[in-house]
């Protein structure tokens, strides 16, 4: 009877605010579950229910925990967005994470069918268990690994911006979407939309040759909350663009949002990581992203 009962339930607000300070507890090394959560919870209450409606699926999570155990030890949590863009970010405290692994396993929450892609932290058994269900489905796993880069509180309200005079710095619109999406190489079916949302509710900033209008170089805040999507069309590159768009997303997440500020780069982006690393962010852990197929 036990083995056919559901290990997950949708958690409270209060049950939220109280993961996040499990996690803050363990910042830096934690500190993109931090965001995670964050990011949820914010979506969830601060935007109506009838606009979220509309709103890009993957921006639409749900914080799953687990439906016995000691959650304030664990802090085992399991957060699913909708099925037209699914993703997955789960995490626990416990080591091996037996109840998030359980968790994975046995849930219904989770549809495998459509392919879901799961952000996770470094734990190998949760790996072990994520590649296990996709083969009972007949799915390959594709994995990419990123380093998580974090700068201390101190050093983001050290960084200045200095925009150069042939560009304008503003925040990016909705209609920038697009645009955005199709310099992207790694777009898919839905992320259009997400890329909307993002800019819509999460914080984006842009920079626009004055003389001509058009937007040269964007970055946006993810649904982890971090900094990403930073790029510079071809013909602008090596001026600089990079990074004071990095310095000015830092000081809007520090300054106005009140946040940690954090990234993720491939090992292999030899360039972003030159960036980040002399603005004063710091490699802190590691995360893996898992893509069905």
């Amino acid at each position: 009877m036990g083995g056919t009962m559901e290990p997950l339930r949708p958690a409270s607000t209060e049950e939220i605010k109280q993961l996040i300070e499990n996690y803050q507890e363990k910042i830096p090394e934690h500190v993109q579950f931090v965001l995670i959560l964050q990011n949820i919870l914010r979506i969830n209450k601060t935007i109506p229910e009838h606009i979220r409606e509309e709103l890009s699926h993957r921006v639409q999570k749900t914080i799953y925990i687990p439906t016995g155990g000691n959650f304030n030890q664990s802090a085992t949590f399991v957060a699913i967005s909708r099925e037209e863009d699914l993703y997955i970010m789960a995490h626990s405290l416990e080591s091996p994470p037996y109840e998030l692994c359980n968790a994975i396993r046995t849930t219904k929450y989770i549809k495998w069918n459509l392919k879901p892609v799961f952000v996770i932290g470094g734990a190998k058994e949760l790996q072990t268990e994520i590649h296990h269900k996709a083969f009972e489905f007949k799915l390959k796993v594709h994995t990419s690994d990123f380093i998580n880069y974090w700068i201390p509180p101190n050093e983001a309200s050290k960084l200045e911006v200095v925009v150069p005079n042939e560009v304008q710095l503003k925040p990016l619109e909705k209609m920038h979407g697009k645009q955005i999406n199709d310099w992207w190489p790694y777009r898919y079916k839905t992320s259009q939309s997400y890329i909307e949302s993002a800019i819509q509710y999460n914080g984006s900033l842009g920079l626009f040759d004055k003389v001509s209008g058009n937007l040269v170089a964007c970055v946006f805040k993810n649904d982890l909350d971090g900094i990403a999507h930073l790029y510079t069309v071809p013909h602008c590159s090596n001026r600089g663009y990079g990074s004071t768009l990095v310095k000015a997303m830092t000081h809007l997440i520090a300054h106005d949002h009140k946040q940690h500020v954090q990234t993720f780069i491939s090992s292999n982006n030899e360039k972003s990581i030159r960036i980040f690393e002399k603005l004063g962010f710091l490699p802190v852990n590691n995360i893996q992203w898992l893509v069905m197929d």
